[in-house]
């Protein structure tokens, strides 16, 4: 049953386009309702960071926007940000962000402020399509290197999911949530599309216990985009064709996230404990087809593949005061991935696994982590302050990918780095504030590293405020820069175990107002300039090996740096919400810094808007966003291991969605996301000093696509 959107198509596109498109030379901060990029007190209501938004500029995206925009994973909020950019990867199925233009491995994701572990890392280079927002409270983007507070790889920002916690009376919240969604013009409830459900139970048993429990499922049949299937064979004349369409352009997945947390307040201490599993299943299906003949008759059969990714989460968080108003914080982690890799012949005409070729562990990873500090050691100075805190993080594992095709030579690894930090406040007038801050890393693997930060703060008045930060951060190699070994009679590919991580500067500076306009309207403004850079940057380079063969390996010779300008407002009157904003980003990369003879940057203008409405007679809102992303630069490698500089073609997104409340407990939103139709975008890399250059097509969308989200939340109390 194939659903055909063309007049749904054009409905959508007449009333939304024509409110977002309006609105595309202007932007939103962050997201659709009242609150766009709003700056928030970092520790917010689940107290797991405990430092003032003095410190920094941070911007949330609270639970109603994301309901409005029919969000099940990370990666489905984060497209409408103004400088952050999703990059899907169709092979893989997985989905990591950048920040102003520094990929996954630059950005720190945390869970209640622990880190979350990834395939072969802690905190960086997440996929995010694999972090379920179902049971997220809100969450929260921090912009700049923030290393003295988060350690390595928060080079370019940190993202900080918050999680729900009890309800605010006694008793039972049952939530239970449906959503179909097409995949570009593709749906059928089964066999096309993607097919969520969620259930989460909250129970409130007092003031001081509370506890939740939840299951999701997010099953994504992937993106034919004119390929036929798992079960397409072209036969002419009882030979097979290989035409390479089985299969589809995006692969399909199976993702199961199970959860339960406890809520329990001891006197003025507060013990948070989150369990969580996750589990994805991903196939691989062949474009080529072999026509085998057996007993006489022709069975073609293809070489597929499926990865099974298994995750454990275990957190612990107990905060409280030591002494007055001095407050403690203390987290402890121990997290565990395991990702098996099969390769098998799968008969077409069967519609069955014939025989298994592989079937193995491909990656294990184990994380023991721990966090604390204490703030506010001195509260009863007035014009000094300090918090003092460590950090300890031991990983543990393997990826089998990165020593070259399941070979026997499994490198196992274990890196742990000691961490201490302390951050100081000087008030020396009310209006005034100065906050230096440094870390000390000791690291089994790296050179021992020094990071550190000043903050300073200045308010006009109460509404007229400017806020300046200068930080460092570091990123560190991950596991296939370290360990990659891949050395046969035809490839000498291997990573460099001396690799020291890159070292990143950041400035950013804000200042913020906001106005009254006529009775009942209100704009808020942010200005913020903003200057990054790297150096020592980790790249592919082609050298020789001790035997004299050619070698493709890893070394710390790039540069780059970031800078630009970003205005955001928005604009409330009476039930309309609009959000205007644009970031001027320069970008400027370079193979070696020593030999560079280019210093110009890029650069490309950003743009964001969007417009919300709320009807009170319906109990309705509609709303609409609309991103356009300027042309980019990057670093890009080709398969022989040689670098270059190219270019990324511009391209706009835009969503639109209707929320209604039906009853008092049924909740529905309808909605499209990528309205323009966005599939593919380009990319031209120069090789430098030669003439010759390299066009490549990327994809970043799955066409555009509708969906449909039910919502039932049933409250009731002992």
């Amino acid at each position: 049953m194939s659903l055909n959107k063309n007049k749904i198509s054009i409905y959508f596109s007449i009333i939304f386009f024509s409110w977002s498109f309006a609105q595309q030379k202007r932007t939103v901060s962050d997201t659709t309702e009242v609150n766009p990029l709003d700056e928030v007190v970092v520790k917010g209501e689940s107290n797991v960071m405990s430092l003032s938004k003095k410190l920094f500029t941070v911007g949330t995206i609270n639970r109603k926007d994301i309901d409005n925009l029919g969000g099940n994973n990370l990666a489905d909020i984060l497209y409408n940000n103004l400088n952050i950019s999703v990059n899907p990867d169709a092979s893989t199925g997985r989905s990591t962000v950048s920040l102003f233009g520094l990929d996954g491995q630059y950005v720190k994701i945390l869970v209640d402020g622990i880190p979350v572990i990834s395939d072969n890392g802690v905190g960086n280079n997440i996929d995010i399509s694999q972090i379920n927002i179902d049971d997220v409270e809100r969450v929260e983007i921090v912009e700049g290197s923030m290393g003295v507070l988060y350690g390595d790889n928060a080079v370019a920002g940190v993202i900080n999911i918050i999680t729900k916690r009890g309800l605010k009376n006694e008793g039972w919240e049952l939530q239970l949530s449906l959503q179909e969604e097409t995949v570009g013009n593709e749906f059928e409830f089964f066999d096309k599309g993607r097919h969520i459900q969620n259930f989460r139970a909250t129970n409130q048993v007092n003031e001081k216990l509370s506890y939740a429990f939840g299951v999701s499922r997010n099953d994504f049949a992937g993106y034919y985009n004119d390929y036929k299937g798992k079960n397409y064979v072209n036969v002419q004349d009882n030979i097979v064709v290989n035409d390479s369409l089985r299969g589809t352009e995006w692969n399909p997945k199976e993702q199961i996230t199970a959860s339960a947390n406890v809520n329990l307040d001891l006197g003025k201490h507060n013990i948070f404990y989150k369990l969580q599993y996750f589990n994805e299943d991903l196939d691989i299906y062949n474009h080529t087809v072999n026509g085998r003949y057996q007993n006489g008759s022709l069975n073609p059969t293809a070489l597929d593949e499926n990865y099974k990714t298994d995750r454990w989460v275990n957190n612990i968080n107990v905060s409280g005061p030591l002494k007055g108003a001095t407050q403690y914080n203390f987290s402890l982690s121990y997290q565990n991935q395991k990702r098996n890799y099969k390769e098998f012949i799968y008969n077409i005409i069967e519609q069955q696994t014939q025989s298994v070729e592989i079937d193995a562990l491909s990656q294990s990873s184990d994380v023991w982590y721990s966090k604390a500090f204490v703030n506010s050691i001195l509260p009863k100075s007035r014009l000094f302050d300090l918090q003092l805190g460590y950090e300890f993080t031991n990983q543990s594992g393997f990826d089998a990918n990165a020593t070259g095709a399941y070979s026997n030579e499994v490198v196992t690894n274990t890196i742990t780095n000691y961490e201490l930090f302390g951050i100081t406040e000087f008030q020396p007038t009310k209006k005034l504030s100065i906050n230096p801050g440094a870390r000390f890393t000791h690291s089994t693997q790296f050179d021992n590293h020094l990071i550190w930060s000043l903050s300073s703060n200045y308010n006009f008045s109460e509404k007229l405020k400017l806020k300046a930060v200068i930080g460092s951060a570091y990123r560190a190699p991950n596991f296939e820069e370290l360990f990659y070994y891949f050395v046969d009679a035809n490839h000498n590919v291997q990573g460099n175990p001396d690799l020291q991580p890159e070292d990143g500067i950041s400035l950013f500076v804000n200042l913020k107002d906001n106005f009254k306009i006529a009775k009942e309207g209100y704009l808020n403004t942010s200005f913020n300039f903003f200057h990054i850079y790297l150096k020592d940057a980790i790249t592919s380079i082609t050298t020789e090996d001790d035997d004299g063969r050619t070698l493709f390996t890893q070394d710390n010779i790039d540069y780059s740096a970031r800078l630009g300008f970003t205005l955001d407002n928005s604009f409330i009157y009476k039930n309309w919400n609009i959000g205007l904003g644009a970031t001027y980003l320069g970008v400027k990369n370079d193979i070696s810094e020593s030999n560079t003879n280019n210093d110009a940057y890029l650069w490309s203008l950003n743009l964001q808007s969007s417009l919300a409405y709320k009807i009170p007679k319906w109990n309705t809102t509609v709303s609409s966003q609309l991103k356009y992303t300027g042309e980019t630069e990057g670093i890009f490698s080709n398969d022989d291991g040689e670098t270059f500089i190219g270019l990324t073609e511009a391209f706009t997104w835009l969503n639109a969605s209707i929320r209604t409340k039906l009853t008092s407990k049924l909740n529905a939103t309808l909605g499209v996301r990528n309205i323009l139709d966005v599939v593919n975008i380009n990319s031209v890399a120069s090789a430098g000093s030669h003439t010759s250059t390299t066009s490549t097509s990327r994809l970043i969308g799955n066409g555009r696509s509708y969906f449909l989200k039910l919502s039932y939340n049933l409250n009731f109390k002992h």
